[in-house]
C-alpha cells in the first residue's frame, strides 16, 4: 500500500471513531486543532461556547435545631447549633441546551463547546468553588508519544505537535500530570482560550490511588484506569481531590520519520472525564456529581448533525455502545468495591488536625463534624460517637458550640 493510500485509510477510519465516539459517550453517560469550539447555534456567551447560569444560592444556612431526649426534656446540652454542609442543600435541576441535556446541581454553572467536529467539551462547577466540578471532554487530541516526536516536529515550525503534551508512558497518570501543560496548549498555542477555560485546574496532582477498569476500546486503549488522587489550582491557594479516568488509544499505529526512525504519531484521549471535590469534602459531593454526570444525555437532533448517521454506520454503533456501556459498569464496579481503609485513614487524619469529632443522629442517621470535646460535654442520647465505616458516609453538617 502506498504511503497515499494508507494516509487516506488512515483518515477514513480517524473518521469513523470521532463520529461514533459522541453517541457512544452518550450511552456510557445516562448509564451512571482547530477553531474556538462554539455551540450548535453560534452564538458564543461570555467567552465560552455555552454558558448556563442557575440561580439558587449555594451558601451554608446556618439554623438552629432544639433537640428533645425522648425520655426526658431537653437540657441545655441538647439545643444543638447545626450549620449544614453546603453538599447536603445541593439538589439537581434539569438544564437543556441545543445539544444535550444534563441534570446539575442548582445553583451551579454550566459551560460547553463543540469544535464543530469531534471535541464536545462540557464543565459544571460552584461558583462559589469551582474546585467542585465536572469536567468532560469526548475526545482531545493530539497528544504526542515522545519527546524526540515533539522535537522533530519543531525543526518543521509544525507547533501545533511540537508544543503538544507528551504522554510518555501513555497512562492516566501522566495524563494527569500534563493537565497544566494541556490548558497552557490549548490557549496559547492552539489560541483556544475557551476550551482552555474550560479545562479543570489541576496543578501538584498526587495520584493516591488507581482502579483497574476494563477496555472501552477492547485491546485499542492502553489505559482506562480509574485515577483517585490529591491536587491543588493553579495559584496554590484551594486543595482539591477527586477521580478521573480516559481511554488513550494509539489510532494511528507507528507512523515512523523517513529521516530519524521515529514515531510521529499522536494519541487520542477519548472520554476523558475528572469529578472532584475541594480536599476532604469529595466524600460529599461524590453521589450527587456521580449522578449529576450519569443524567448527561445527547440530543438526537445533535447526534444526527454530528455522526451524518447512516444504515452501515448505525450497525457499527451498537457494538460500540455495548462496549462503553459494558466498560461503565466495570467503572463503577471497580471503584465501589475498591477498599476504603486509606479514606477513612485520611479523614480521621483530617478530623484530628482541624479539631473535629464526628457523631450521628441515631434518629436520622446523619453524621455530624462536632467540636472537639462535645461528646465529653453532650449528656444526651441521640448523638453518639461513629463507627469507623460511617467515614465513608460524608457528613451533613457542623455542630459548633
Amino acid at each position: 500500500m502506498t504511503n497515499e493510500k494508507k494516509t487516506s485509510t488512515h483518515k477514513r477510519s480517524y473518521s469513523a471513531v470521532l463520529l461514533l465516539l459522541l453517541l457512544a459517550a452518550a450511552l456510557l453517560l445516562s448509564a451512571c486543532g482547530g477553531a474556538d469550539p462554539k455551540n450548535t447555534a453560534g452564538e458564543p456567551t461570555q467567552g465560552t461556547s455555552g454558558t448556563q447560569n442557575a440561580v439558587a444560592d449555594t451558601e451554608r444556612v446556618e439554623d438552629t435545631y432544639r433537640i428533645e431526649d425522648d425520655t426526658t426534656e431537653a437540657s441545655a446540652a441538647d439545643e444543638l447549633h447545626i450549620v449544614p454542609t453546603a453538599a447536603s442543600a445541593l439538589k439537581l435541576v434539569e438544564k437543556d441546551t441545543e445539544a444535550f441535556t444534563m441534570q446539575i446541581p442548582e445553583g451551579w454553572e454550566m459551560r460547553y463547546g463543540w469544535d464543530g467536529e469531534k471535541m464536545l467539551l462540557i464543565r459544571v462547577y460552584d461558583p462559589e468553588n469551582p474546585v467542585n466540578q465536572i469536567f468532560y471532554a469526548t475526545d482531545m487530541v493530539p497528544f504526542m508519544k515522545s519527546q524526540a516526536s515533539a522535537d522533530e516536529y519543531a525543526v518543521t515550525g509544525m507547533t501545533a505537535f511540537s508544543e503538544a503534551p507528551i504522554l510518555d508512558p501513555p497512562t492516566n497518570e501522566t495524563l494527569f500530570r500534563q493537565i497544566p501543560k494541556l490548558r497552557a496548549y490549548y490557549s496559547d498555542t492552539m489560541k483556544m482560550k475557551a476550551a482552555a477555560e474550560m479545562i479543570p485546574e489541576i496543578y501538584d496532582f498526587e495520584l493516591l490511588e488507581t482502579l483497574a477498569a476494563d477496555s472501552a476500546f477492547n485491546d485499542g486503549s492502553l489505559d482506562d484506569s480509574i485515577l483517585y488522587g490529591t491536587f491543588t489550582t493553579a495559584d496554590g491557594s484551594v486543595e482539591g481531590e477527586g477521580i478521573g479516568f480516559a481511554s488513550i488509544v494509539d489510532l494511528f499505529g507507528a507512523l515512523p520519520s523517513p529521516l530519524s526512525g521515529v514515531d510521529l504519531a499522536y494519541y487520542n484521549v477519548y472520554n476523558f472525564t475528572i469529578i472532584t471535590a475541594a480536599k476532604d469534602e469529595f466524600v460529599n459531593y461524590e453521589k450527587l456529581l456521580c449522578q449529576s454526570f450519569s443524567s448527561l444525555s445527547m440530543k438526537q437532533e445533535f447526534i444526527d448533525q454530528t455522526l451524518q448517521n447512516s444504515a452501515e454506520s448505525f450497525a457499527a454503533l451498537q457494538k460500540i455502545n455495548a462496549s462503553i456501556t459494558a466498560s461503565y459498569y466495570s467503572y463503577n464496579a471497580a471503584w465501589l468495591g475498591r477498599s476504603q481503609s486509606a479514606d477513612i485513614a485520611r479523614q480521621k487524619w483530617s478530623d484530628a488536625t482541624l479539631g473535629y469529632e464526628r457523631v450521628y443522629d441515631t434518629d436520622t442517621g446523619a453524621v455530624y463534624k462536632a467540636y472537639n470535646g462535645f461528646t465529653d460535654e453532650y449528656d444526651g442520647s441521640r448523638y453518639q460517637p461513629i463507627t469507623d465505616d460511617m467515614y465513608a458516609w460524608g457528613w451533613s453538617g457542623y455542630i459548633e458550640k
